[in-house]
């Protein structure tokens, strides 16, 4: 037993700065997070991109390949250090708990699955170690019943460790209604203190697109595409805000566009004021959208201030 005024919550900033802020600063160590979302809604590329976030802050991280589909070149170019990046390779739930338990003993700052919709019940193997034959795996409800055991393993074992749980979505068919909801039944729901939904189309008319050349002729290829986000629970701050962020997956940058994100907000909350093609930051000023984004890129003290100051905006304070 301990005072309540001894327990800390430390957070950890997420890829996303509006996602962060809205999270109240991210997702919590000792606690259990949940991403889940359409196909190709970058999940993954979210919790890549913000494991190279947390490595560079001195962190341990870790990454479950349950669906066994980690690239290591596109985690390299998220910026992740695949060297000191612990992979487990289990794909059956018990196999998963028993590799991962010394893990969250050992305190490793965060735990990342991906995903629990491509868990195989302990159940489906033999006592051999040998896979069941299919007539032998079709026990109505083993997949949320065997994620309820790895979750309730987990919360058991877990003292520190920031534990991420990556889901696609499945349809529940209620009596009036349907909806998108993660795999594991309402025990994923109910365990996890943070979940966050991703939406993103992959249709051609979604993409955005760039101009390359070659061989002297001028070529247009998909590049990005937007990713909608609402907090559908949120037990360390508001729940239910939404947002957008650009996600490029192929061209010269990869990943969350920072910047464009930054640039959006500040405007939205005054912190730059914008009139007719002209952005004022303070006595700085900048002609076009273009011009100001490649300031912020290039000058991480310029872009460290619009934070703070975007920060005590959103929060009620007052922009210097």
């Amino acid at each position: 037993m301990r005072t309540a005024a001894t327990t800390k919550i430390e957070r950890l900033p997420l890829a996303s700065i509006n996602l962060t802020e809205e999270l109240g600063g991210g997702i919590a160590k000792g606690r259990m997070a949940l991403f889940f979302g359409t196909p190709s809604s970058g999940k993954t590329l979210l919790l890549l991109q913000s494991i190279a976030k947390w490595q560079r802050s001195g962190l341990v991280c870790a990454w479950a390949d349950v669906e066994g589909a980690f690239e290591p070149e596109w985690a390299k170019r998220l910026g992740v250090n695949i060297d000191e990046l612990i992979i487990v390779g289990s794909k059956a739930s018990g196999r998963l708990e028993n590799d991962i338990r010394p893990l969250l003993e050992a305190e490793v700052d965060v735990l990342v699955i991906d995903s629990i919709s491509d868990i195989l019940p302990e159940v489906f193997i033999g006592k051999g170690g040998e896979l069941n034959s299919q007539e032998d795996r079709k026990q109505i409800g083993s997949q949320a019943k065997a994620i309820t055991a790895l979750i309730n393993g987990m919360h058991y074992v877990n003292k520190s460790t920031a534990i991420v749980l990556i889901s696609q979505t499945t349809t529940f068919l209620g009596q009036s209604y349907t909806e998108q909801v993660p795999h594991g039944g309402q025990k994923t729901l109910f365990a996890c203190s943070t979940i966050v939904k991703l939406n993103s189309s992959a249709s051609p008319n979604a993409q955005i697109e760039e101009e390359v050349m070659l061989d002297g002729h001028l070529f247009k290829r998909p590049v990005a595409r937007d990713v909608d986000w609402v907090v559908r629970k949120n037990k360390l701050g508001s729940p239910f805000g939404t947002g957008t962020y650009r996600m490029f997956y192929a061209g010269p940058m990869a990943g969350i566009d920072n910047i464009r994100e930054l640039v959006d907000s500040a405007v939205a909350f005054g912190v730059i004021s914008k009139g007719g093609a002209w952005f004022n930051y303070g006595e700085l000023k900048w002609q076009g959208q273009d011009k100001l984004t490649e300031a912020l890129r290039n000058d991480q003290e310029l872009f460290t201030s619009v934070m703070e100051d975007l920060h005590l905006a959103r929060n009620g304070g007052e922009v210097a």
